[in-house]
């Protein structure tokens, strides 16, 4: 029996569930100290009896999304956009067939186009990402995302992510973490799709931006997107931007070049057990080698610094037994994503009905609500119909029997769960245990 305590708010924290199957979370990943060391961390901070134990919401992993997560050579996808959104309003700016680094572009010379830099860069992405409102930018980006394809490889650009790192965030959602993008590519650009792709929301996307206004355009509200950049999400900034959109210090970062490293020295000064990792780029047969030379995702100083405090660094040759999904990579929609729901039954035996217990899945693999007495966050587990609960950490007030008693059974049931089924349109969850019988069944909750 959980032993309970009569304060209001406990400080401690109840581990009342049993953890996933030991299958090998990160088969693209030869053994070595690599991914020994991404396991490692993982079962440190998540065990209940380990001194590092770090409780659910603070387990935050922030990931750079340009070399980290997909591929980012001979330049930024995102460029490849720009250059794509030139030749398309080109016909609306006879101005650019002589005005540089437009011109370059329509010629075709990328390499003259991208001889400005950063500055002109910039100034293409002001032409091509402003001028209208966040809805058209956003289906104007996922429609290109969704044809568009690599110069080189002929791959779709969302067929061009890590196999590795997908199961790098499938591994740390699993085990109660939740990811964020920490990007300097547009956070518009990305959010339409990076949830498709790695199964992260577009609230948990952060990048660089440009300035938008509200306006009122014949009675219907917009935010309309402004030839102005508002936040540069690189090098200096990326802490920063963690410290405005999450509010929390990440446990663990990821990320491939210098631009990544204050992130990383960020992270890493936290107090508790912290884990930071390079994937480095050496492998020009499957993907490109390069490092402290290049003028994309330099990684220079960042990969000294990884050397001198320890952090992990991902030789993508020695560490990666494959570079991208066999099949385009598409994460397959969550349907009690971002719901909740009010139990009704437990096992055949009724509940308490003014002791409401309550079951919000609140992302690809998080779960919290209230046993009815207490207060619960952990983790959750899906493949199709298949669902389990990993750990789950809990306050602990004490109640009336009854109410404890009925804490018990909610406890126990749900380590029991294996699978569930929607019914009456979606309307009633039913968690079923291995042999088919419903241990628990609820009714969805109205979202205000």
């Amino acid at each position: 029996m959980m032993m309970k305590t009569t304060s209001i708010l406990a400080l401690s924290m109840a581990v009342f569930m049993p953890a996933f199957a030991a299958d090998d979370p990160l088969p693209s990943w030869n053994d070595g100290a690599a991914k020994a060391s991404i396991i490692a961390f993982v079962e440190k901070v998540t065990q209940a009896d380990s001194p590092e134990f770090v409780p659910v919401p603070e387990r935050i992993a922030t990931f750079d999304n340009d070399g980290c997560l997909w591929s980012e050579q001979p330049m930024y996808f995102q460029a490849f956009f720009i250059f794509d959104r030139i030749k398309e309003l080109a016909s609306q700016h006879p101005e650019w067939e002589t005005q540089e680094p437009f011109a370059s572009v329509l010629k075709g010379d990328l390499k003259a186009a991208m001889a400005g830099g950063e500055h002109g860069l910039m100034e293409m992405a002001m032409a091509t990402h402003a001028g209208m409102n966040t809805e058209a930018f956003a289906q104007i980006v996922s429609d290109w995302i969704a044809t568009a394809r690599h110069p080189t490889t002929g791959k779709l650009y969302t067929e061009m992510v890590y196999q590795p790192m997908l199961e790098v965030l499938a591994y740390l959602r699993d085990n109660g973490f939740k990811t964020y993008i920490v990007s300097g590519g547009g956070i518009e650009f990305m959010r339409p799709w990076t949830e498709r792709v790695y199964g992260i929301p577009p609230e948990q996307v952060v990048g660089s931006s440009i300035k938008t206004q509200f306006e009122l355009q014949d009675g219907v509200p917009v935010l309309m997107r402004l030839p102005e950049m508002n936040f540069i999400d690189d090098k200096e900034g990326k802490p920063v931007a963690i410290h405005q959109h999450i509010g929390r210090r990440p446990i663990a970062a990821f990320g491939n070049s210098d631009g990544d490293l204050q992130m990383l020295q960020w992270t890493s000064a936290g107090e508790g057990l912290r884990f930071c990792l390079y994937v480095h780029h050496t492998d020009g047969e499957r993907e490109w080698a390069y490092d402290r030379e290049s003028h994309v995702g330099r990684l220079d100083k960042g990969l000294d610094e990884a050397m001198a405090k320890g952090w992990t660094v991902a030789d993508m040759k020695m560490d990666w037994n494959r570079i991208y999904p066999d099949a385009p990579a598409v994460i397959p929609a969550n349907p009690l994503m971002k719901t909740s729901w009010l139990v009704e039954d437990l096992g055949g035996q009724g509940v308490i009905d003014y002791a409401q217990t309550t079951i919000r899945f609140d992302e690809a693999a998080g779960v919290s609500g209230s046993t009815g007495c207490n207060r619960y966050t952990g983790s959750v587990k899906m493949d199709g119909a298949q669902l389990s609960f990993g750990p789950m950490a809990s306050t602990r007030m004490a109640c009336p029997e009854a109410v404890m008693d009925q804490e018990q059974r909610f406890e126990s049931a749900m380590g029991r769960v294996k699978t569930f089924a929607l019914e009456q349109e979606d309307a009633i969850l039913n968690l079923l245990d291995e042999g088919g019988d419903v241990v628990v069944r609820a009714s969805r909750m109205i979202e205000r």
